[in-house]
């Protein structure tokens, strides 16, 4: 008896030992040849390695990354993966994985990325945005075909939008919770700036997203700004624009 568990034990040791030991070259070869995510010099293993370059959908460029995987969540039924990156200078961190049932999630995320960066990433066109935007996600959570849930922060400092004129936002809160049907809400507000925010977007199961926000012209807003607000919102007889929004996550692609 005592002898088979030792030939057993020796046998899982070595397979552990060779997945321990599978260079991350092969790991780049196989995601550079079937997906829009492209690795470039890359060293270590899969179990812990390093990549000089990560280039996602020729718009994310990373570079400098880490990573690692946290061996003892594997018996908690999960795959999670520490993350060290850099974008444009600025430090990336998370927790990466998923359920061995098929729910990825990321927790403690810390990034940072310019405001025009992000508008580039997420396509959003005719409209230049300026600022540094913070992200500090406690966790998130979703399935394919699912609603994601998410808790933490979202901080944009010195927000600047450009359309036909620039407008000062100030600094832009977002804080990301659940909503009482248990799905994401998005309480924002900001500080300063020549328009005040104050309003939610939340994810709800008719329309999948709903924005309710509420713009104020300050006392530094020109009329052509003021004018601005109206091609989107609809203005109120007390000075305020209400911007009132609902559709289909499907539009942008994102479940």
């Amino acid at each position: 008896m005592k002898k088979r568990y030792y030939i057993l034990t020796a046998i899982f040791s070595y397979l552990a030992l060779l997945i321990i030991t599978v260079p991350a070259s092969s790991l780049s070869k196989m995601v550079n040849d079937n997906s829009p995510v492209s690795i470039q010099g890359v060293s270590g293993t899969l179990w812990n390695g390093e990549a000089y370059i990560i280039t996602i959908n020729n718009k994310v460029r990373l570079n400098n990354t880490e990573w690692s995987v946290s061996f003892w969540k594997l018996f908690l039924g999960q795959l999670a993966i520490d993350v060290n990156s850099h974008h444009s200078d600025n430090a990336i961190t998370a927790e990466l994985g998923s359920s061995f049932l098929g729910r990825f999630f990321i927790n403690n995320l810390t990034a940072k990325l310019s405001a025009e960066d992000a508008a580039q990433i997420a396509d959003i066109p005719l409209v230049k945005l300026s600022g540094l935007i913070s992200l500090n996600i406690e966790n998130a959570h979703w399935k394919q075909g699912e609603l994601p849930q998410a808790s933490g922060t979202i901080n944009w400092s010195d927000a600047i939008v450009t359309v036909a004129e620039s407008a000062s936002l100030g600094n832009v809160s977002i804080v990301l919770g659940e909503s009482e049907q248990h799905l994401l809400n998005a309480d924002i507000k900001n500080q300063g700036g020549d328009i005040k925010l104050s309003g939610t977007a939340k994810l709800i199961p008719e329309a999948d997203y709903s924005v309710n926000i509420v713009l104020t012209p300050t006392a530094s807003a020109s009329d052509n700004i003021k004018n601005s607000l109206g091609l989107f919102a609809k203005k109120q007889r007390n000075g305020e624009f209400h911007l009132n929004n609902s559709g289909s996550l499907n539009t942008f692609g994102l479940i």
